[in-house]
């Protein structure tokens, strides 16, 4: 069976340990410098091919993937002249990891198929670690048959692959996820900041809450910062995490849909990013707690 040749844009945290395993697998790798030149030489240094523009990779490649933090990036990557659109051939697949807006995810899918071109969504669940480790939990939104072809490639990098159903579900799912994952988050960094004001040990807040129905994936990154001002656990940026939280807050309204607890969720993140800064990690987000 003839080999897939993959393109990968977006060489971060999460892309730069997913494009290494698609490498190692032995798939043809072309990528392209998006912010990160040094994860780039890198990996050409290990046998991927660069290109310089969009449209080279997708002329070069039979599935691109993209892993970048916003929908306008990435409708950028497919329309601009250089662009994906303009380089690919019928059969290509785009694969988009980034956590977007379903609606722009949508339209593009929509734009791309008269070129018999397909996208689909992919969006990616866990932490650098277990990009690293190739053990990410990745939501698929598409066709069967798409996700048939894509699942032993996404399975280089992935331990649990998710097919929610058609293009634009997954990043809807995705949103779900992080809207639970930084709500726990909020809620640990302010339990933390109470443990303080009332004079109880935060280590003693850990070790009970840490064993019962309080407990969350959150709990032990958020403590790690306030108890050793580390934080190797959970490396989410605060501007990443109030953008996903916007993009929710856009898509709810689009369906009419109403939640009592995503607009307090959206201020705590807009006010720890503005403390703490676009790139600071959530759990230094406490930080912005004991400042009140």
């Amino acid at each position: 069976m003839k080999q897939e040749r993959i393109g990968f844009i977006g060489l971060g945290l999460m892309g730069k340990e997913m494009a290494r395993h698609l490498l190692e697998q032995g798939y043809p790798l072309t990528v392209m410098a998006h912010r990160n030149r040094e994860a780039l030489e890198a990996l050409c240094r290990d046998g991927a091919s660069e290109v310089t523009t969009a449209a080279e990779m997708a002329a070069q490649s039979d599935i691109v993937f993209i892993c970048v933090k916003t929908s306008e990036q990435v409708s950028d990557l497919v329309k601009r002249p250089d662009g994906l659109m303009a380089g690919a051939r019928p059969g290509l697949v785009i694969v988009d990891c980034s956590t977007a807006r379903p609606d722009i995810t949508e339209q593009l899918a929509d734009t791309l198929a008269p070129q018999d071109v397909t996208l689909i969504d992919a969006p990616l669940a866990r932490t650098p670690r277990e990009a690293r480790e190739g053990r990410l939990n990745v939501m698929i939104g598409g066709e069967d048959n798409v996700v048939t072809r894509l699942t032993p490639i996404i399975q280089c990098f992935a331990e649990n692959v998710f097919h929610v159903g058609p293009t634009g579900s997954a990043h809807k799912l995705k949103l779900i996820n992080n809207f639970l994952s930084l709500g726990a988050a909020a809620l640990a960094a302010e339990a933390a900041s109470m443990a303080a004001a009332l004079d109880v040990s935060q280590q003693k807040l850990l070790d009970i809450c840490s064993q019962g129905g309080a407990n969350s994936a959150m709990l032990a990154p958020v403590m790690e910062w306030v108890l050793e001002r580390e934080c190797t656990k959970l490396k989410f940026s605060l501007g990443n995490a109030e953008k996903d939280m916007r993009y929710l807050t856009e898509t709810l309204a689009t369906y009419q849909a109403r939640s009592a607890m995503l607009p307090p969720l959206c201020a705590f993140l807009t006010r720890a990013k503005e403390d703490q800064g676009d790139e600071s990690f959530v759990p230094t987000a406490y930080d912005s707690c004991v400042q009140k």
